[in-house]
């Protein structure tokens, strides 16, 4: 029975811990065009991407984390398209992406080594299929993100990068 008691307390000391560094001063960034957002700690900054407007970018205080996302439609399913945009971003593929639920969404993921401008890094990147396109009704409909942090300070930042891909969020 203490054994169980021990457990639990660390289990909750363990919870209240990464609510403290995550919870406290938590803000909800938005897509300014998309119906998307996620949660991160305060006073991120938005990255100026002016070749695509549906593009957002916003990176952690310290320009080490940072988070991409945009929408795109295509004829392609989410998980070829999932192949696409791998491949396009330089990272190492040896796994296949994971199918996994966020927030009662369908995704394709996969947490893998790649390059960014010749910089070592590592990359959550997600693919959330949204249905079909309203423009072209032949095209699937797909969001697209990316988080990611050079390579070296990954293991520092791993909690923090789950955790925002866990609390995206589409608000139809």
């Amino acid at each position: 029975m203490k054994f169980v008691l021990k457990i639990f307390v660390v289990i909750v000391i363990s919870l209240l811990l990464n609510t403290n560094s995550y919870g406290q001063n938590v803000q909800i960034y938005e897509h300014p065009s998309l119906n998307i957002q996620f949660k991160a700690s305060q006073n991120w900054q938005q990255v100026p991407r002016p070749e695509d407007k549906r593009i957002y970018e916003v990176i952690d205080p310290d320009s080490i984390v940072h988070v991409v996302l945009w929408y795109t439609e295509t004829e392609q399913d989410a998980q070829g398209y999932f192949w696409k945009m791998a491949s396009m971003k330089d990272l190492v593929l040896g796994e296949k992406p994971s199918h996994k639920r966020i927030k009662n969404l369908d995704a394709w993921v996969l947490n893998v080594p790649g390059h960014e401008k010749k910089i070592p890094i590592r990359m959550l990147l997600a693919v959330i299929p949204h249905g079909k396109s309203q423009a072209h009704p032949k095209e699937n409909a797909h969001f697209i993100i990316q988080i990611w942090c050079p390579e070296e300070n990954y293991e520092e930042h791993k909690t923090t990068m789950e955790s925002i891909l866990a609390s995206m969020e589409i608000t139809d």
